[in-house]
């Protein structure tokens, strides 16, 4: 098994310490916590949307409804593109958390995030992620390498 070229660790900071640097990868940490709408501190969603999580369409709708999240995204690429290239070689680690790390992190089974379509750009092989409910860190990697 090859080593991927970029990691992807989503967590809350409210429960956990960030995830340690993995396979001698370079980390660029980004905090959203104060940068994205938190659906739980809307008190019109607190019965609809805060009992979802980011798996829900209706909960990353409204956090990719945050103004100026199209330049969130843009920096973090910009960044996470930087990095990659100075790293020479080297995988990448990109530490993503928010407040509880259930609404405004990776969507943890389809892969669908704000940046996921830069993915494919800078990586061959991305290694994502995410604490359960439980707290149970689940993991999973994904080759990016396209047949065209």
């Amino acid at each position: 098994m090859t080593t991927p070229d970029l990691y992807i660790d989503s967590f809350g900071a409210r429960w956990q310490e960030p995830p340690p640097p993995r396979y001698r990868a370079a980390v660029l940490a980004i905090n959203l916590t104060d940068a994205l709408l938190n659906p739980p501190d809307d008190p019109n969603l607190t019965d609809i949307i805060a009992s979802q999580t980011g798996q829900d369409a209706d909960v990353r709708d409204y956090v990719l409804a945050t103004p100026g999240v199209a330049r969130i995204v843009e920096d973090a690429v910009h960044e996470l593109t930087a990095l990659r290239t100075a790293a020479n070689g080297r995988p990448v680690q990109l530490l993503v958390n928010c407040w509880s790390g259930k609404h405004r992190v990776v969507d943890r089974i389809s892969g669908r995030h704000a940046g996921s379509v830069h993915i494919p750009r800078m990586a061959q092989s991305v290694d994502v992620a995410h604490p359960n409910d439980e707290g149970v860190q689940q993991s999973w990697t994904q080759d990016l390498v396209s047949s065209s």
